[in-house]
């Protein structure tokens, strides 16, 4: 069995932790012998003085005041045995060595507590749970200075453990996420146990680092549709320089991993047979997410990948991913069933599949199903991805060799586990904020026009996947996206999640002129920013466009490439789960057709 590369679930103990132990290990043994040489010597002592009635616990007692410097027996005494020489010496070490160690950790705790008050540019990631645990983790190893807020109590030696800075404390409380230097912190992640408390957080953190107005707050979001929700309402907000506040929802980054390391396979005599079942929150990203990349793989616009989904509630969730996302009736033919997946493999004549993924929220019952339903191997030609968190740590039992063998039969290597945890928990990917994720979909609604219109995939620099592009045109499609919201306010609208209500919306002829005089601004002065000349002809190269001047100067067909980007907007939205409406009510809508094609991004 394989799993996909992730960021290490288990924790790497600090360098200096192995000496540290040896040395408390060397001297817990020396304060044994002291205590075995200081009775035995004290014994053979008061022997020598002709003490007859030794009392063991008189004896105990003498020794144990070795500890602390004196012994009641041994005042005036001068000749003492050998055993009790060595115990006289060892002891009070031991004790010197306990209180220095004592005051060590103390000191160090109080050091660590003024370190996260002090730090600067450093990252705070606040909660309890196994999320904030692991970013945490993969942030420290990335190099960052990192300062954990928990509720729970944390020990000094796990902490040096991690290599992190604590705070013990409600992130909620404005003084708590002082004492962790949220005023100098360069990103605080708010990853606790509910949405509310990330939000307070989130609320918190921004009123604290007002006056700065460039700290990263990410909150993270456990509810997809809630999500969606403050997502939309950031959007509104207009764009505001070195402000960076967003929600994430784990899934909707797990899900990107898992495609971009288990593509669908793109055979041109077939459509790709998927398999999905499980009662996990993931199964709906999934599936919008295969949407997403299958509609840059096809051969031809028509072509559809075949997803069967395989749930107690699998109608109701095909019909409201299919009346919210656009994209999925455009990418995917859902099946339906609402059985168990055995009965689903026992029918004969049904097709093959080319890959399975099995997403349940009882990780035992998904990875039960992969290694112990021979049919579904049979019946499945790829991978059987199974997505874990509490269990991903079993996947050593298959990968682990003990002379030359695993310790489970791994079926070939075709059964991989996923943990969204460890994918998600990824910093770069929570980065990609919401004006990344619109960028993203409007550089892959370009390529899809451009396929359709006959060019091929790679034949220019900007017909690539989002993942082989320059920065420079990631950054063009962002900016794009991040002028959303104050076009939308220009034209009197707001965002809202798409519920599977009939959505009619378009600009006026008015709307469009306006909002593509302001995008042919807003382009002008972002190519001049990076460098571009006007010229007579477009040169990529030379870093020349026709298209730099003023809207009054601009030819007809450089207007038909602003008109068709306002245009996009509400279609662009729709592929994020989106719809954009109308603050008031203008007397209806009269639509106007994108003229020309898309301006191809610098």
């Amino acid at each position: 069995m394989a799993t996909f590369p992730r960021a290490p679930l288990s924790l790497r103990d600090d360098p200096g932790q192995p000496a540290v132990t040896v040395t408390r290990a060397l001297f817990a043994l020396a304060g044994v012998l002291a205590l075995v040489l200081g009775f035995i010597g004290l014994d053979q002592y008061l022997a020598g003085q002709g003490v007859a009635d030794r009392d063991p616990l008189n004896l105990l007692y003498g020794t144990l005041q070795l500890f602390v410097l004196g012994s009641d027996p041994l005042e005036g005494g001068t000749e003492f045995p050998p055993a009790l020489q060595v115990a006289r010496f060892v002891a009070p070490i031991v004790t010197l060595y306990a209180f220095a160690e004592a005051a060590r950790v103390l000191l160090a705790a109080e050091m660590r507590r003024l370190r996260a008050r002090r730090s600067r540019g450093h990252v705070v990631v606040c909660g309890d749970s196994s999320v904030a645990r692991t970013l945490a983790h993969r942030l420290h190893l990335s190099g960052e200075r990192v300062v954990v807020v928990r509720a729970q109590p944390i020990g000094p030696l796990e902490l040096r453990r991690r290599g992190l800075l604590g705070v013990n404390g409600d992130a909620r409380d404005p003084d708590v996420l002082r004492g962790a230097g949220v005023p100098r912190a360069a990103l605080l992640y708010a990853c606790a146990e509910t949405s509310a408390a990330n939000l307070e957080i989130a609320a918190a953190a921004a009123r604290m680092a007002l006056p700065r107005n460039d700290i990263g707050i990410y909150a993270q979001i456990h509810e997809p549709d809630w999500a969606l929700t403050l997502q939309a309402r950031r959007l509104g907000v207009p764009h505001v320089p070195g402000q960076r506040l967003d929600f994430f929802h784990l899934d909707q980054l797990a899900v990107h991993v898992l495609l971009d390391q288990q593509p669908l396979p793109s055979r041109p005599d077939r459509v790709p047979r998927i398999l999905v079942t499980g009662d996990s929150s993931l199964v709906q990203s999934l599936i919008v997410e295969i949407a997403r990349h299958w509609r840059l793989r096809r051969s031809t616009p028509q072509q559809r990948v075949a997803v069967d989904l395989v749930s107690r509630d699998a109608i109701r969730l095909r019909d409201r991913l299919t009346r919210r996302h656009e994209v999925v009736l455009d990418g995917c033919r859902v099946n339906a069933y609402e059985t168990e997946v055995t009965a689903l493999l026992d029918d004969p004549g049904r097709a093959g599949y080319d890959r399975a993924f099995l997403c349940f929220d009882d990780d035992r019952e998904g990875l039960e199903l992969a290694l112990r339903e021979h049919r579904l191997w049979g019946r499945v030609s790829g991978d059987i991805v199974v997505v874990v968190d509490a269990l991903a740590s079993i996947s050593e039992a298959f990968s682990r060799h003990q002379r030359g063998h695993p310790l489970l039969d791994p079926i070939d290597g075709r059964v991989k586990l996923f943990s969204a945890v460890a994918a998600g928990c990824d910093p770069e990917l929570i980065a990609d904020d919401l004006s990344e994720r619109l960028g993203r979909l409007i550089h892959e609604r370009f390529v899809d026009d451009c396929l359709r219109r006959g060019a091929e995939l790679g034949s220019t620099p900007a017909l690539r996947p989002w993942s082989e592009l320059t920065g420079e045109l990631r950054r063009s499609n962002r900016l794009q996206a991040g002028d959303f919201g104050t076009k939308l306010h220009l034209a009197g609208c707001a965002v809202v999640p798409a519920d599977g209500a009939d959505d009619d919306f378009s600009f006026t002829e008015a709307e469009v002129e306006m909002l593509a005089r302001r995008e042919q601004e807003r382009w002008s002065a972002s190519a001049r920013g990076n460098g571009w000349v006007r010229g007579d002809k477009h040169d990529p190269v030379r870093r020349e466009s026709p298209d730099l001047v003023a809207w009054e100067d601009l030819g007809p067909e450089g207007r038909a490439k602003c008109r068709a980007a306002v245009l996009e907007i509400p279609q662009i939205l729709r592929d994020a789960g989106f719809r954009v409406v109308r603050l008031t009510d203008t007397g209806g809508n009269r639509a106007m057709n994108p003229a020309g094609r898309r301006r191809e991004p610098l």
